[in-house]
Parts: C-alpha cells; structure tokens; sequence
C-alpha cells in the first residue's frame, strides 16, 4: 500500500482499544480525524 499523504482519505480500518470496544475510522466519518501511531513503551519502535 503507497503512504498516504495529508489531504488523501484513509483506508477503512478497526483496532481493538484498550477499553475492550474496537475502534473504527468510520465512526469519524464527516470530521476532521487526526491519526498517530505511537510506539509502545519499551518495544524500541
């Protein structure tokens, strides 16, 4: 998959949360979304 680059619209996706309910990209549809992945402490990402 190419990088996405700011102003393109972002793939569909789902992760699991830490609150045991999954998150979606689709349920910010419409709103301007702001997206970071951040590494886990202590993975050395």
């Amino acid at each position: 998959m190419p990088a996405l680059t700011q102003g393109t619209a972002a793939p569909e996706f789902s992760l699991a949360s830490q609150l045991d309910k999954p998150f979606a990209l689709s349920s910010f549809k419409g709103k301007r979304t702001v997206v970071s992945f951040l590494p886990f402490a202590f993975t050395g990402g």
